[in-house]
């Protein structure tokens, strides 16, 4: 499936959906995971060559991958402290 802003991608054999953040010319595919390689619910992966982004809508047993190559978990971005 293309990566297209505000689509929903789904994996129909691992069970797991991801909504687009922010789009590419490529294609989003899965494959297979493990327990701790899966992706994880409320989770951000992006693609660091192209920038694509997906938030992770209901977790499965499987990596979202883009163009063929897994994509990477996104660290939390740290809030500044408040005096």
């Amino acid at each position: 499936m293309a990566a297209e802003m505000g689509k929903r991608f789904e994996c129909p054999d691992q069970s797991a959906q991801y909504m687009v953040t922010r789009g590419g010319d490529g294609d989003l595919s899965c494959v297979a995971a493990g327990e701790d390689e899966a992706d994880r619910l409320g989770k951000r992966y992006q693609d660091a060559a192209s920038g694509v982004t997906v938030l992770c809508i209901r977790a499965g047993t499987s990596r979202v991958c883009y163009d063929g190559t897994p994509m990477d978990l996104l660290a939390a971005k740290t809030l500044p402290s408040s005096d």
